[in-house]
């Protein structure tokens, strides 16, 4: 007996499915054969998802389902667990970092004017909002941060593109 190949669309919806988060563009071309047609798959799951209480988002280059706008305020309700809110300084630091990517600590000190604790961008990193992308190539070689994808899915933006109006402001000359 000859084992059919699944339905692309029903094998791209488990696969997102499965994921603890976004699933990215590479991944799903691998897995459902790179022949398949991805634009044509993802729009017919994101028809299928259509009026359910969840929806095919695009978060960067990846796919993921998200709870349907219209019901986030029922389900943080219906869930009972009041978000954990970042201090005032700590989201400073984080749209900093967003808005002049990849930079430094010491760039951070000096747009703020202020010093930098280490625990802040400990606490980031472990939320999982920013990530080291190496050191810059001067003398004492600091590191250097960027945000991440979980940056962009708790902040439900599909790209930093995004955050610009906000972020203008925060960018230029050091």
């Amino acid at each position: 007996m000859i084992a059919s190949s699944p339905d692309p669309v029903r094998l791209a919806e488990a696969l997102l499915f499965q994921s603890s988060g976004p699933v990215s563009r590479t991944t799903l071309a691998q897995d459902l054969g790179e022949d398949e047609d991805l634009a044509q798959i993802l729009s017919q799951v994101a028809k299928r998802t259509e009026g359910l209480g969840f929806e095919l988002v695009e978060v960067g280059d990846s796919w993921m389902f998200r709870t349907a706008p219209d019901l986030a305020e029922a389900l943080k309700a219906a869930l009972e667990k009041p978000p954990e809110r970042l201090p005032r300084a700590v989201l400073e630091v984080l749209l900093l970092i967003a808005a002049r990517q990849p930079v430094t600590r010491p760039e951070i000190e000096s747009f703020r004017d202020a010093a930098l604790p280490q625990k802040t961008l400990t606490l980031l990193q472990e939320k999982g909002l920013i990530r080291s992308v190496g050191r810059k190539p001067i003398p004492g070689q600091p590191q250097l941060w960027a945000t991440t994808e979980d940056f962009l899915v708790t902040y439900g933006l599909r790209s930093l593109a995004e955050l610009d109006p906000l972020l203008e402001g925060l960018r230029g000359p050091l």
